[in-house]
């Protein structure tokens, strides 16, 4: 039984700790990237090689429960010519 607990209170505090970094890595996104961006949206989107959608989701990540996935992260590096650790670097992760 405590095996359990502890397994179960293991998983919770880890994702917790998944959605916190995810949170940070929108909310960097959002004020560096979308908010300097001078086009709109669609243009932000195709620019970095992601679907519009997920460019609005990254937006609203107040109201919503979106956690991003490492591969639109990437696509959003590579298309600002950055690698993933200089972006970790950049939120202080």
């Amino acid at each position: 039984m405590r095996i359990c607990v502890r397994n179960i209170l293991f998983i919770r505090a880890f994702f917790c700790r998944m959605r916190e970094l995810s949170v940070d890595i929108c909310n960097y996104i959002k004020k560096e990237w979308i908010s300097k961006w001078k086009g709109s949206i669609r243009s932000f989107a195709d620019a970095h090689d992601v679907d519009e959608k997920t460019v609005r989701q990254i937006m609203g990540i107040e109201e919503k429960d979106y956690q991003i996935n490492l591969y639109t992260l990437e696509n959003m590096c590579r298309s600002r010519e950055i690698s993933l650790s200089e972006f970790f670097q950049y939120i202080k992760r």
